[in-house]
């Protein structure tokens, strides 16, 4: 029988220790969902992100809703410190009519976590005025604590290419 070359042994040893090393970092919970180093749009990898975006993708209140529990976990987890600026919220659907007072009854529960949140300097939320239009309503109709952008997909854009934001 021959002996095993002592650089084969080596290297198995060194690749041995880097999988108990991988292993005890996910155990210790090293990960944290808003401190790893994220893949950012234009191939910018390995840096961390700027801020963070809510993908909304159904462009419904469901959907709002479903994102802003998110944020809310991710704030009372203290995963959101001073670091970053508040999560965004560009809402550009027909989901923004959740943020009309009008629609106060139907969307309550929403829009008091979204008040909250925003209230916490957790999310910042801003709705399209294009949108706005086609739905006929009035910036004036809106909560304090939302602002508007003229044009939603070219603010989402400019989030995730001009400032560096990734999804959350």
């Amino acid at each position: 029988m021959h002996p095993r070359p002592v650089v084969a042994d080596h290297h198995s040893r060194f690749r041995f220790s880097n999988f108990l090393l991988a292993v005890l970092l996910c155990v210790v919970g090293v990960y944290s969902p808003l401190s790893v180093a994220q893949e950012r749009p234009g191939g910018h990898s390995g840096e961390l992100a700027q801020g963070y975006l809510a993908r909304i993708q159904q462009n419904s209140p469901k959907d709002v809703e479903k994102a802003l529990l998110r944020a809310e976990e991710l704030y009372l987890q203290d995963e959101i410190t001073s670091e970053y600026p508040p999560l965004a919220f560009v809402l550009h659907g027909p989901e923004v009519a959740i943020f009309f007072k009008q629609n106060y009854r139907q969307y309550k529960s929403i829009v008091d976590l979204a008040a909250r949140l925003s209230a916490f300097g957790v999310i910042h939320v801003a709705v399209c005025e294009t949108r706005m239009g086609v739905l006929g309503q009035d910036p004036a109709g809106l909560y304090p604590f939302v602002r508007t952008v003229p044009f939603g997909p070219r603010e989402v854009e400019r989030l995730l290419v001009d400032e560096e934001y990734v999804y959350f």
